[in-house]
């Protein structure tokens, strides 16, 4: 068996088990939905960050479901957007996600690494890489690929989480099964290294941190959260009793209740470079 971090990085296994198709990641994206207590929700604060001109070309790589889109169509202008993602379950939920937006014309939706980009230099306007690029094997390449795309007054949004995100959910993966995913995002790309990362390919980053906190109620969701990820699926029944056992007596030290800590983002690079 291959080193536990490389499954989160490991292409064949993203494309074809972790993200073959929406289920694993809207069990993640439904823990957000549920119990995220913020000012503004994370979608529209995410979009917030950066003037977004009419008609700007948009590129948005490793797109999901497209469920970004979904939820700013009526904060944004006119857009043509162009998808990608290394899974065509994913490209398809995201069309179907994108289709029916009136004010965002979907001009392509492209299997594709965000390390080796089929776009020609300078074709887009705004780059979105939201909670994506620390599952690249070479962070470093995919910036340089996402300036060599932007024009010279272009923008990325690139989202990602730091050290403290999730970190009750991270202790009871490690406690149940061995490891947790979460241990490895940040030093890939994370708050506390994104900056350096992109700095070599932009001359302005800045970070913006998304003030959440999260209190959840269901120990069920919590589970299933935690088996939805690499760590989950690689679980043995064993170790899934003792992952039920570990969060309901987590849950009953706390009360019934379980607060999560969040620790969540974006940088907002401009002026690319291409070094």
């Amino acid at each position: 068996m291959q080193p536990l971090e490389n499954l989160s990085i490991d292409r064949e296994y993203l494309r074809e088990s972790q993200y073959k198709d929406p289920t694993n990641l809207n069990a993640r994206i439904a823990l957000h939905a549920k119990y995220t207590q913020a000012d503004e929700p994370w979608y529209p604060w995410l979009v917030g960050r950066i003037d977004w001109p009419a008609g700007a070309e948009v590129l948005e790589v490793g797109c999901g479901t497209g469920a970004l889109w979904a939820n700013v169509a009526p904060f944004l202008p006119d857009l043509r957007l162009t998808l990608t993602d290394l899974s065509d379950g994913m490209l398809a939920a995201a069309e179907s996600a994108v289709s029916p937006l009136t004010n965002i014309e979907l001009t392509e939706a492209r299997s594709c690494d965000v390390q080796e980009l089929p776009f020609p230099d300078g074709a887009f306007d705004v780059a979105v890489a939201n909670h994506m690029l620390y599952h690249v094997p070479d962070p470093l390449l995919a910036a340089a690929e996402l300036a060599r795309v932007l024009r010279p007054g272009g923008v990325l949004l690139a989202a990602t989480n730091g050290p403290g995100h999730l970190g009750v959910i991270a202790d009871l993966s490690r406690q149940a099964l061995g490891w947790s995913p979460l241990d490895f995002s940040d030093r890939r790309f994370g708050k506390s290294t994104g900056a350096e990362i992109l700095a070599c390919r932009f001359d302005s980053v800045r970070w913006y941190q998304h003030p959440s906190t999260m209190v959840c109620t269901d120990p069920g969701d919590v589970v299933a959260f935690i088996a939805s990820g690499a760590a989950g699926q690689e679980a043995s029944t064993d170790q899934r009793h003792a992952l039920d056992d570990a969060v309901a007596a987590r849950f009953r030290e706390n009360g019934g209740v379980l607060p999560i800590s969040t620790d969540t983002g974006c940088f907002v690079a401009r002026e690319p470079n291409r070094g």
